[in-house]
């Protein structure tokens, strides 16, 4: 059987608050020597840094894209 999935939507700092979680869920699962929950908490935090990355990209591009529009439209 397949898993589910389902699709969430955090803005950046809702993911930013969630990667400081997983920081502290991950910290303790290794001072608790739980490493089996800490090696998933890592997993799910490089996951969440991955999107939150790619959302500072994507909004990068945007910025990018927009000087260049204005930049065209105030050319002689």
């Amino acid at each position: 059987m397949q898993e589910s999935t389902a699709t969430i939507k955090l803005t950046k700092s809702e993911i930013e608050w969630t990667i400081i979680a997983l920081v502290w869920m991950e910290k303790s699962s290794v001072e608790f020597r739980r490493p089996d929950d800490a090696n998933m908490i890592k997993k799910i935090r490089e996951d969440f840094v991955k999107i939150k990355n790619d959302i500072i990209e994507g909004e990068k591009q945007l910025e990018i894209k927009d000087k260049n529009k204005e930049k065209d439209r105030t050319s002689p």
